[in-house]
């Protein structure tokens, strides 16, 4: 009986939550009613916001009204949109409670490993994301401070957490995207010709507990420029995958903790071609990160990196302000953002290689005072193992895996200096002024001395 009553409480939900709106000559708009205020924020909206998405899922729009709160304590799955606009006006209320949202993972294909869960996954041609331009509403809140700080000692976040969102659309766009506390990643993107400006993400945490894994934007995708925005996290900022092209990341501020902009990792799955060109990060503004510009490629790995620049950074207190290695590992375990892969005893007989790499006109500070950040939980940290007499006063260091695996790195306009006022050094293994006849400074340990 009880069963009975939750099924018809559930179709009263979706059948009275929605108002539907169609006007002669124009598509349907589906505006969610919310019941937050009358529950003192107890019921789950989901269900209507489900009803919404199916009732408009070809020509709609789906409205979350402004100032409005809705509490969506389901994972809202949208697999079926055809040229939809999806309007965040309101503020969305993801579940406080850690252990049923693990319980509800645990329930998911996520839990073996073999697939990821997003809270909220939108998929087909034309999606067009409308965030509120005002600072104060508009956001999606995670709740992911309560996660951070349950994370054991030395731990690298708690299992069975959730990421916020999957965008996959062709032709599509996201503009005022808001995500406060994520618990995870925060968008995933896949598809073609997508577009993303004025986002701010907020993962900084208020108890000194780390954000992990707390991504921006994770890239797969094709023609894709993200612009504008600013992302305050605790891992890269943007990272993109294999299979992507023709990806502009451009005009914003990265900051808190963050791992920068980053091509990978690649290679990780040792049986595929990893595959990434024509990649452009201009005119950012990095703050505290622990990278600034960054490439990351698994040993062992194989396929190619090629056309990918990064121009026109202001780095302040940065750790590691060029980075490139060739021999990655992931701390956390062996799954990243697309693929699976071993993580110990990798045959170190093939390499992603790099070619046509460019960066020019960096200024700022290298962090020499407290480098690093707080996912640290081993000794030595992460981001220091394999990094020969360092000192944290690199403004460059290039870890090629062989003396043919880098070709035609140029680097120009690199003003970075430690904050000890200590000269500028560099680490540089394997690039050979052979391949490399443009790199601006001479491949050696030691002293950073530009020579163009």
């Amino acid at each position: 009986m009880a069963y009975r009553h939750w099924r018809f409480l559930c179709v009263a939900l979706l059948t009275n939550s929605v108002f539907a709106q169609t006007s002669p000559g124009s598509s349907q708009t589906c505006t969610i009613t919310s019941q937050y205020v009358e529950s003192n924020g107890t019921i789950d909206d989901s269900p209507a916001i489900a009803s919404a998405f199916a009732q408009c899922a070809s020509g709609g729009t789906i409205v979350f009204s402004e100032g409005v709160d809705y509490n969506v304590f389901t994972p809202v799955s949208a697999s079926n949109l055809s040229d939809v606009t999806i309007q965040v006006l309101g503020n969305l209320h993801l579940p406080q409670n850690v252990t049923a949202m693990q319980e509800l993972y645990n329930t998911t294909t996520a839990a073996s490993g073999s697939t990821n869960l997003y809270w909220f996954t939108f998929q087909g041609p034309g999606i067009q994301f409308v965030g509120n331009p005002n600072i104060t509403t508009g956001w999606i809140n995670s709740y992911g401070q309560a996660w951070w700080d349950a994370n054991p000692v030395n731990g690298t976040g708690l299992a069975g957490r959730p990421h916020l969102m999957y965008f996959n659309t062709t032709h599509g766009s996201m503009k005022y995207f808001k995500s406060r506390k994520p618990i995870a990643w925060n968008v995933q993107i896949r598809g073609d010709d997508i577009s993303v400006s004025h986002s701010i993400i907020d993962a900084y945490s208020t108890s000194g507990s780390f954000p992990f894994n707390t991504d921006g934007f994770d890239v797969t995708a094709t023609d894709v420029t993200i612009t504008d925005s600013v992302i305050y996290n605790g891992d890269d900022a943007i990272a993109v995958q294999s299979g992507s092209y023709n990806v502009l990341f451009q005009g914003g501020t990265i900051g808190y903790q963050t791992h920068g902009m980053s091509i990978g990792s690649l290679g990780q799955n040792q049986a595929s071609f990893a595959n990434v060109s024509n990649i452009t990060f201009d005119d950012i503004t990095i703050i505290n990160g622990v990278y600034a510009a960054r490439f990351k490629s698994w040993q062992g790995g194989q396929g190619i990196a090629q056309n990918i620049s990064w121009t026109n950074m202001r780095v302040y207190n940065v750790s590691f302000p060029i980075f490139v290695t060739q021999s990655y590992i992931n701390q956390g375990g062996n799954q990243t953002q697309i693929e699976n892969g071993t993580t110990t005893a990798r045959p170190n007989n093939s390499t992603v290689n790099m070619q046509d790499f460019t960066w020019a006109n960096f200024t700022g500070t290298v962090n020499t005072f407290s480098p690093g950040d707080g996912s640290c939980v081993t000794d030595p940290c992460w981001y220091d193992v394999g990094l020969p007499d360092l000192k944290h006063t690199e403004a460059v260091i290039v870890e090629c895996n062989t003396n043919t695996s880098c070709k035609n790195f140029q680097m120009s306009g690199i003003e970075v200096f430690p904050q000890s006022l200590d000269s500028p050094s560099v680490i540089c293994i394997n690039a050979s002024m052979e391949l490399n006849p443009n790199l601006g400074f001479d491949c050696a340990n030691g002293t950073f001395v530009p020579t163009q």
